[in-house]
């Protein structure tokens, strides 16, 4: 059964600037230093019905080849990007990022639906993990963070 991961932040700043900003993976390299390295990632800026494939290493040992991530939707003006992400057993790894105005800041919702078999809960725990340390190292001004069961349908 399928989980949803969902990591809000809060950011000062304009929120084209911030969403141009997490189209860069240059961006992701940044705020997963420390943590991770991606192997494969292009210079230019995600765009959409484009698929990437990366080999991601997390705390320098556990290396994780062929990740595959396709751009199935980037909505500039609307700030939302979705793409449909699998490998290394994770048969679904549903991400949707918007970023929305709020109150003079930017709210960053990541949301992400996974489907990794019996491995589904240990998964979605490290999802949260890491999409709590990305907003971290780009220093949010607040977090949420939630997993839930997704829905039929989700």
């Amino acid at each position: 059964m399928a989980s949803i991961v969902e990591v809000t932040a809060l950011y000062d700043g304009d929120p084209d600037e911030i969403f141009q900003g997490a189209l860069r993976f240059e961006e992701l390299s940044e705020a997963m230093s420390g943590f991770a390295v991606y192997e494969g990632l292009p210079s230019e800026p995600a765009r959409e019905g484009e698929t990437y494939v990366v080999d991601v290493t997390f705390w320098g040992i556990l290396k994780m080849r062929g990740h595959t991530m396709y751009v199935e939707k980037l909505d500039i003006p609307g700030r939302l990007l979705q793409s449909r992400e699998n490998g290394n057993g994770i048969e679904r790894w549903d991400h949707t990022l918007t970023v929305e105005p709020e109150d003079g800041k930017a709210r960053w919702r990541d949301r992400i639906v996974i489907e990794a078999g019996w491995r589904t809960p240990f998964v979605t725990r490290f999802a949260r993990y890491v999409y709590t340390y990305r907003h971290r190292r780009r220093a949010a001004l607040e977090l949420t963070r939630e997993i839930r069961p997704a829905r039929a349908g989700a």
